[in-house]
């Protein structure tokens, strides 16, 4: 059904007989492209709205955070308990780490430093010394 919809729509289209309807702006909006600007995490936000950003910027252009000044994008992540500072590394582990946020914590799985190559978070404290204690953002 949904071929023969798409046949119908562009003949209408090349014939020039397509039903044009006016929209009003009021009514709705347009959503532009996600850039970068939009997804910077802000850790002082709730879990689940950073969780939802973090999941819903990846692959591209991937949710992003910085350590010492260092851009950190963050592609996979789960929510957990933990709490702390805003943005402070609560707990560092073999897999992932864990950031605290504004009511809980997010539990980070994949990352890539500026410049750098994607890695599991777990290589990624390791590679870099990461440490509880220290601050994202």
């Amino acid at each position: 059904m949904g071929v023969a919809a798409m046949m119908e729509a562009i003949e209408l289209v090349r014939l020039g007989n397509a039903p044009k309807m006016v929209q009003d702006p009021d009514a709705g909006s347009y959503e532009g492209w996600c850039r970068k600007a939009d997804v910077q995490i802000d850790w002082s936000r709730p879990v689940a709205e950073v969780y939802n950003l973090i999941r819903g910027a990846n692959p591209q252009p991937g949710a992003w955070s910085t350590r010492n000044g260092v851009e950190l994008t963050v592609y996979d992540c789960t929510k957990t308990a933990g709490s702390g500072a805003p943005g402070e590394i609560i707990a560092s582990g073999e897999d992932s780490f864990s950031v605290a946020a504004g009511d809980g914590a997010i539990a980070i799985q994949k990352v890539r430093e500026q410049g750098g190559q994607k890695l599991s978070a777990g290589e990624y404290a390791a590679q870099s010394a990461l440490k509880t204690g220290e601050t994202l953002g």
